[in-house]
């Protein structure tokens, strides 16, 4: 079994969904959230970066300034995680907004097992989920802890900075996966879709 942490981002906005924010909306009776808590269940370590109630074993920490974008999110859920003073090889890295994370997490985790049993991941950092066009998804990653904190030092200051400059220091193959389980939530459109009643 893969040992990882699990970065997930509860923040921003939420403009388009007029301000409601994405956590809370409801997916098959659950908040998504909760989803996506389920999904990384058997992570070492679970973060949320944002402002969600989470339970007693997640911890909760937030990108400063607030709303500084989601490559700044992600360095705060990872210095949450090297806080522990155990930080475990891998992160998963993942929106809070993924009605189709239980399927995806899956993937992200067979890639790590498969290679390390056929011992061919070399100096590969990690892997992330394209969806139908080929467009990777940065926020349905894993990555070796190690260079993801040295593409953070990199970095520099993270505010404002696009995920894409984040992972650009990372050396990661995709996993092609069908919309069901890439779609995110960012419209009412796109909840009215992807949302299961």
């Amino acid at each position: 079994m893969t040992d990882y942490a699990a970065i997930i981002l509860a923040g921003g906005r939420s403009s388009r969904l007029g301000g409601t924010s994405k956590a809370t909306l409801r997916s098959g009776g659950e908040p998504l959230l909760e989803v996506v808590l389920d999904a990384v269940r058997a992570a070492r370590t679970r973060v949320v970066v944002g402002e969600a109630p989470v339970p007693d074993d997640v911890i909760l920490t937030q990108e400063e300034p607030r709303y500084a974008g989601p490559a700044a999110a992600v360095v705060a859920g990872l210095a949450a995680v090297l806080s522990t003073g155990s930080a475990p090889a891998w992160c998963v890295v993942l929106a809070c907004d993924l009605p189709g994370v239980r399927e995806g997490v899956p993937l992200l985790l067979d890639a790590v097992e498969t290679a390390s049993g056929a011992e061919r991941s070399g100096g590969r950092d990690g892997w992330c989920l394209t969806d139908e066009s080929g467009r990777r998804q940065w926020l349905f990653s894993i990555v070796r802890t190690e260079p993801l904190e040295r593409a953070a030092h990199e970095l520099g200051d993270p505010t404002g900075a696009p995920m894409g400059r984040l992972f650009s220091h990372l050396d990661l193959e995709e996993i092609a996966a069908p919309a069901s389980v890439t779609a995110d939530v960012d419209t009412w459109q796109d909840a009215a879709r992807w949302l299961q009643p």
